[in-house]
């Protein structure tokens, strides 16, 4: 499993090496990087569905995960969008090049179909679970094309004498 994570992290930085253009400055929310990085993982399971004959347990991923994936795709797109005004080419170039990489590596690698497998069952263990969960049990993680952006904390203190009828203290929010 190691191995794998290792897999998708190479192909993540040559992805992230060829589609640095696509970034244009713009930085990736939370969601939106967590939405490439679904991405990178149903793609790999794709080509392993074609090139291990999995069909069937992608058909299961798929199934199981389809709302997540919906969330994914959509926050992954929208992310491509806010960077380019060619975003969605860019992001249909972006899935197109993870699939070559994942195809060149099922025909290169000789474990490549059983770190598949081995992907597939957890899948199916964490049938019923959110995505994430199922990305946190495979330790997938990884570059993507954008940088995160960063989370600042804001604090706003308030004089209590300014609030009329009750009392207020030191108030802290996330800003991006």
């Amino acid at each position: 499993m190691r191995k794998t994570t290792k897999v998708i992290a190479g192909v993540l930085v040559s992805v992230a090496m060829t589609t640095q253009a696509f970034a244009g400055g713009v930085c990736s929310r939370a969601d939106e990087t967590a939405g490439v990085k679904a991405e990178v993982l149903q793609q790999q399971l794709m080509v392993a569905a074609y090139s291990c004959h999995m069909e069937g347990a992608y058909n299961a991923f798929v199934v199981n995960y389809r709302p997540d994936l919906i969330a994914a795709d959509g926050a992954a797109q929208g992310l491509f969008k806010r960077a380019s005004a060619r975003g969605e080419e860019d992001y249909q170039t972006f899935k197109t090049q993870l699939a070559n990489n994942f195809s060149m590596d099922s025909q290169n690698q000789d474990d490549f179909c059983d770190n598949a497998g081995a992907m597939f069952e957890q899948a199916a263990e964490h049938r019923g679970q959110a995505l994430t969960d199922l990305m946190a049990a495979l330790n997938f993680d990884g570059d993507t094309p954008f940088d995160q952006c960063a989370v600042r904390q804001a604090s706003v203190s308030y004089d209590d004498a300014m609030v009329e009828g009750g009392t207020s203290g030191t108030v802290s929010r996330t800003a991006r």
